[in-house]
């Protein structure tokens, strides 16, 4: 029970709105709460960003640092190590998905409607 616990934990904070999309565009470089906004499509709202990227760092996936072009958002070790995982997750997904689901139809979550 412990194990699932702690995948139902992490899945959770990965499915916050916006850490993937924080997650991605900070794995090429740090960047500022600027570039994260002209970055980050569609764009968050500077309050949702905001508690993202705290969120996250209470989480250790990101960390913060200053230089001469001010605050500066960057990934951590276990950001960074947490990415390929992601990424390897999502493609087994989206095979399961191809493969249960017909492509053509959004996965909605919903039930087949039920025969009177």
């Amino acid at each position: 029970m412990q194990e699932f616990e702690t995948f139902y934990a992490a899945v959770k904070l990965c499915g916050h709105r916006w850490t993937l999309e924080i997650l991605t565009s900070l794995q090429q470089q740090p960047m500022r709460f600027t570039d994260l906004l002209q970055t980050i499509r569609p764009t968050p709202s500077a309050k949702s960003l905001n508690e993202a990227l705290r969120r996250m760092q209470d989480r250790d996936l990101i960390g913060r640092s200053s230089n001469d072009e001010g605050l500066l958002y960057q990934l951590t070790p276990a950001g960074r190590q947490l990415i390929p995982l992601l990424l390897g997750f999502m493609q087994e997904i989206r095979q399961w998905a191809e493969r249960y689901h017909d492509s053509a139809a959004p996965v909605t979550g919903t039930r087949p409607a039920r025969r009177p």
